[in-house]
């Protein structure tokens, strides 16, 4: 009974890479800016921080999804 499974979708592995990846760029930029807005008030930095942190949350994303989607 292994043959009843219901078919998928064409397009469906290609949204799912799609939304993998918006999700690794939304998430690297959420945790690594909010991270650079930390340090930003711990430290008293005029927004360094955070412009840091949005910049490194991006490529690390960047990366993700080329390592690990090919994209």
């Amino acid at each position: 009974m292994s043959d009843d499974q219901s078919p998928q979708r064409q397009g469906a592995a290609g949204a799912n890479a799609g939304y993998t990846a918006l999700g690794y760029l939304m998430g690297g930029i959420a945790v690594w800016g909010f991270l650079g807005w930390l340090l930003d008030s711990w430290l008293g930095l005029p927004h360094i921080g955070l412009i840091l942190g949005l910049v490194v949350g991006t490529a690390a994303a960047i990366y993700l999804i080329v390592k690990r989607l090919g994209a």
